[in-house]
């Protein structure tokens, strides 16, 4: 009874495979995450395209939300190259360009922009929920500078 109960058990987790990641597939998504040097809070908007089966493009809008005085946008372009852990699991490793717009607000009308152009490196990993949604988590180290941090990212996407 026990083998046919463990048997029925790895049955119904094989019917939740939900694996995607095909050459033309593409998802969007939105991410919630931190900066931790700047520790601004940040929300974001992706895009992904698989060239291949294992590598894709992300281009992503972030915004870091005003804390002390001090608030961003950044504009990326990351390549992923994806690795399946199984049919319900991947992670990925990323590097790619980043282009951030700093202000600060020192009150009083006072202000400073900065524009820099930097780089990212980091892991990801999803969790394919279903067919058409996907769970992940980003780590990456923004490398800019006079400005480096490390940053995560809690990100859900529609596959389509």
């Amino acid at each position: 009874m026990k083998k046919l109960f463990v048997m029925l058990m790895l049955a119904v987790i094989s019917l939740g495979a939900f694996a995607q990641n095909r050459q033309g597939d593409q998802q969007v998504g939105f991410n919630i995450g931190y900066g931790f040097d700047s520790e601004n809070a940040t929300l974001g908007v992706d895009y992904r395209y698989n060239l291949t089966d294992e590598f894709r493009l992300n281009p992503s809008l972030t915004y870091f939300a005003k804390n002390d005085g001090h608030s961003a946008w950044a504009i990326d372009m990351n390549a992923h190259y994806l690795f399946r852990l199984s049919d319900q699991f991947g992670f990925y490793p990323l590097a790619g360009l980043s282009l951030s717009f700093w202000n600060w607000d020192a009150g009083n009308d006072l202000s400073h922009n900065e524009t820099r152009l930097g780089a990212n490196i980091g892991l990801g990993g999803e969790f394919y929920a279903t067919s058409q949604f996907t769970i992940g988590l980003d780590l990456k180290y923004n490398i800019i500078k006079d400005m480096d941090q490390a940053m995560f990212a809690v990100r859900v996407g529609y596959n389509f």
